[in-house]
């Protein structure tokens, strides 16, 4: 026979249990929880019936099953139709919900374009989602995000704590550093990176979040036709930093290289990258361009 106890669950009632158990119409409540299997371990009578109740069980508690660790991230970078369309693709990896609406950013300031988003810190790190973030955003635009101009536009981040802040500000400053978004074009050197200005940092909440109404999620999806131009603007920026190349090196053709100007600090944030490139030569030197994502 099998007998269970769970701290703050009643007995599973199940037909056939020893005199010991419960038989009152309220089960008892117990302070620890035990399985045991009385008779033939083997017995497939035993083994069907320890199967049942320990169904049965986390069925009527589910909250015996481990708990979430539940986080939520505000961020900006133009139409929210993408962000929340690139943020709910990664449900899988432990991202919960995806609410796309209009964040205020300081008092007196037209509020942005954004999208709420609540994840498992157990499944996903915050880190990991600014990655994603990062990939698509445009931190150098001062009047809004690629083909979307207006205060509405702009981007932000919302961090919730020091230790946020200091990985958001951290992986910024390599970002920026590295030259990843460009360089400026009065430099003949083309040396001086581009400034992150679209990339405010600033302390969670926003002051105000309003989620778009039903009808507004979902766009990307759902019509995507109506953002046809958004789209390119974006396929193309996309490539361009964090797409691939084919290429011959030394007369040795065949290599393949993952987000070419992605190097130096931009690897500190991206360091899947580096992993990717291992053992491809860089692009220098004798090299011939062949194809790419372009």
């Amino acid at each position: 026979m099998v007998a269970f106890v769970l701290a703050g669950v009643p007995a599973p009632r199940v037909a056939g249990v020893s005199s010991g158990a419960t038989r009152d119409a309220r089960p008892a409540r117990r302070d620890a929880v035990v399985a045991c299997a009385r008779g033939d371990p083997r017995s497939h009578a035993n083994a069907a019936l320890f199967s049942l109740a320990a169904s049965s069980l986390l069925l009527a508690h589910p909250s015996a099953a481990q708990a979430e660790t539940l986080r939520e991230m505000t961020v900006a970078a133009g139409n929210a139709a993408f962000l929340e369309k690139e943020f709910t693709d990664l449900k899988y990896a432990g991202v919960k919900t995806v609410v796309p609406g209009l964040a205020g950013t300081e008092p007196g300031s037209d509020p942005v374009e954004a999208v709420r988003v609540t994840y498992d810190a157990d499944k996903i790190s915050h880190e990991t989602l600014m990655r994603t973030y990062w990939q698509h955003c445009d931190p150098v635009n001062a009047n809004g995000s690629f083909k979307e101009s207006g205060a509405r536009f702009k981007g932000a981040v919302w961090v919730a704590d020091a230790t946020e802040r200091a990985e958001v500000e951290t992986n910024l400053q390599r970002l920026e550093k590295s030259g990843i978004f460009g360089f400026e074009a009065s430099q003949q050197n083309g040396k001086t990176p581009k400034a992150l200005v679209n990339v405010p940092v600033l302390n969670a909440p926003p002051t105000t979040f309003e989620p778009f109404p039903e009808e507004s999620l979902r766009r990307l999806t759902l019509n995507p036709k109506g953002l046809e131009k958004e789209i390119k603007a974006r396929e193309i920026y996309f490539k361009d930093l964090w797409g691939f190349v084919q290429f011959c090196a030394d007369k040795v053709c065949g290599y393949v290289r993952f987000a070419p100007r992605c190097t130096n600090e931009c690897l500190d944030v991206f360091p899947q990258y580096l992993a990717r490139n291992a053992g491809v030569p860089p692009l220098e030197g004798n090299i011939k361009i062949t194809g790419g994502s372009k």
